[in-house]
């Protein structure tokens, strides 16, 4: 009984109103409970920011002070809030988000083998297993598994020595167990999970070692719990960063060689394909202890940190890498110089940096936003505005924005990952893009399909014309979000739909449900009559968000109705149906309301009508 229908997606009524797009800007974001640096900061699943540790002081006149209080930032009301103190007062620790939303952390300064938890829900701190060693500045790394993997940093004698060891922890236990040891001691390095769920670990140093610096780099496997050595770097680093791109390759910028006392003034790739490095186009200032934040649209945003040793010179300028180009082109600068500060991309696209300090500050407890300059765009399911934000993997979804494209122009099927110039990136949790087939683009409107693969849980849509990102804004991935396509189109009114009926010879014939009304120039309900007591009706209503449902129901004017098919309708990606059993006690009902629920959650009602 999957009957197909051509379903019209091209509605360009807009359920938002968006400002115009606005240059690239720091906008000023309030001020944390607490001056800090050294800190972490981690974005939870529901679009706070969660900021901890760190410490205070330890510059002239300020005695050193480690921190534990814990704060939270709301993106929507800009306000900050305390939230549960941590276990143990700390800095330099790490930090990962776990895939059941809390945050793991460990290690840290003073030099410590502890780990705890953050609970979003109860906002309370709790202790989890101790790891095998004590160590500080460490890695860590949430693998495709749900394990993290946490490796190096410095030990309890020496927090500027270096580490081999690794270790794994397993969130289901509590419980950790050492992995093999990496090749080289290091500390201040970094740590990148690559595209095929192998983890690369670059530079660093070891102050204990005849040769402090690092230029080695190493990945490790997962699957075989081993390290390999891959190509060294073009120059030793340490407080540099490193930065996953769009094209799989790894971007590492700055640092300093704390042999010489340098800082570097260079950016190398790192090419998994080849497994070697390669200088790239150079930074328009060398910077340590400086951030790098990948934004939506696939770009680096370099802010802050020292340009030398002497008197800790702090800056305030950024930049931008563009990695298709390979340049680097001056940002605006920040409201405050800092160094040693935290940067986290939020879900709405802008980066919010924290704290930090120069040479004289013990500490800042400000915080201010990057905004790129594209404008925000609202997403939906295509069936339906509501709820606002949230769309299903596999499913036919619609962004409303300003100025996404230059006309308006439907896709031919299958449905491509670029029209009119125009194309959509959904970048997931873990920070990877996934390019979305599209329907049809116009300048207020987008309707795409949500990649398969996309994992659950908070992403950001990119709306791309040619290679710049012109808008992006929040979405939340889920598996179900059932939503049913009405005749007209905007989620209401009369239902896009048709009645399947059943002769007691077998005789099927397809009726419609809506009929076009050419004085209102809009579809109008057609009613069902029953007909003889011999015929059965099947009502086939289209929709989407709804094939990953383990449990479908219906409700046609309040009576319970038999779902006998919920799954993907042939012929048009994305594209779900419903096939129910209609009750003829709905006989005469008139107008009624039809719904479903998916896994617990409703769709939007539409109309039908009985004779």
């Amino acid at each position: 009984m999957r009957q197909g229908l051509r379903i019209a997606l091209i509605c360009l009524a807009s359920w938002a109103q968006l400002a115009a797009q606005p240059s690239p800007a720091w906008i000023l974001a309030g001020s944390m409970h607490e001056s800090r640096y050294y800190h972490q900061s981690v974005l939870l699943e529901s679009g706070k920011l969660l900021v901890f540790g760190g410490q205070s002081g330890c510059v002239t006149g300020y005695a050193c002070s480690r921190i534990g209080s814990a704060e939270l930032y709301d993106p929507w009301t800009g306000a900050w809030d305390a939230t549960g103190d941590m276990v143990t007062s700390c800095s330099n620790q790490f930090a990962v988000r776990l895939a059941n939303g809390k945050v793991l952390v460990g290690g840290g300064i003073p030099t410590t083998s502890g780990a705890w938890l953050y609970d979003p829900d109860t906002k309370t701190w709790s202790a989890t297993g101790t790891m095998n060693g004590v160590r500080s500045n460490a890695t860590a790394m949430l693998l495709r598994n749900g394990k993290v993997l946490v490796a190096g940093g410095g030990p309890a004698n020496n927090p500027y020595a270096g580490l081999r060891t690794a270790e794994l922890y397993d969130p289901a236990t509590g419980l950790w167990s050492l992995t093999a040891a990496m090749n080289d001691t290091r500390n201040l390095h970094t740590a990148t999970l690559l595209p095929d769920g192998r983890v690369l670990v670059a530079s660093g140093v070891d102050l204990t070692a005849s040769s402090p610096m690092r230029s080695s780099a190493e990945i490790y496997d997962p699957a075989t719990g081993s390290w390999t050595l891959t190509g060294s770097l073009q120059r030793a680093r340490a407080y540099h960063t490193a930065n996953l791109l769009a094209s799989g390759k790894v971007l590492v910028t700055g640092g300093i060689n704390l042999s010489s006392g340098s800082v570097i003034e260079s950016a190398e790739l790192y090419d998994p394909a080849t497994g070697q490095w390669t200088e790239t186009g150079k930074p328009n200032t060398a910077r340590v202890s400086h951030t790098a934040t990948s934004l939506a649209d696939g770009r680096v945003l370099v802010a802050g940190g020292y340009y030398g040793t002497s008197g800790n010179p702090v800056l305030g300028n950024a930049e931008i890498y563009d990695p298709v180009i390979g340049t680097w082109t001056a940002a605006p600068n920040m409201a405050i110089a800092r160094g040693n500060h935290a940067a986290t991309l939020l879900a709405n696209g802008k980066v919010i940096v924290t704290g930090g300090h120069d040479a004289v500050s013990p500490g800042y407890t400000s915080a201010e936003i990057f905004d790129s300059g594209a404008s925000s765009v609202t997403t939906v399911s295509a069936a339906s505005p509501a709820p606002v934000g949230v769309a299903a993997v596999e499913s036919i979804a619609s962004t409303y924005g300003s100025d996404l494209a230059s006309e308006t122009l439907a896709a031919t099927s299958p449905p491509p990952t670029a029209l009119a110039g125009v194309s959509v990136n959904i970048r997931d949790k873990e920070g990877v893009s996934r390019p979305a087939p599209l329907f049809m683009v116009s300048p207020g409107q987008v309707n795409f399909l949500v990649p398969s693969g996309t994992p659950t849980g908070g992403a950001t849509v990119v709306v791309l014309r040619g290679e710049k990102a012109v808008a992006m804004g929040p979405v939340s991935i889920t598996l179900v979000a059932p939503g049913l396509f009405a005749a007209n189109g905007g989620g209401k009114g009369v239902a896009a739909a048709s009645v399947l009926r059943v002769k007691a010879d077998g005789l099927q014939s397809v009726e419609p449900v809506a009929i076009y009304d050419t004085a209102q120039h809009a579809f109008t309900v057609a009613p069902i009559d029953f007909g003889p007591a011999t015929d059965q009706l099947f009502l086939i209503l289209y929709g989407t968000g709804i094939r990953r449902a383990g449990k479908v129901s219906s409700a046609v004017g309040g009576v319970d109705a038999e779902v006998l098919f919920a799954g993907a309708s042939p012929g048009w990606a994305g594209l779900d149906q419903v096939n129910v059993r209609l009750p003829r006690s709905l006989s005469g009902r008139g107008a009624v309301d039809v719904s479903i629920t998916a896994d617990g959650q409703n769709s939007n009602p539409l109309q039908v009508s009985f004779r």
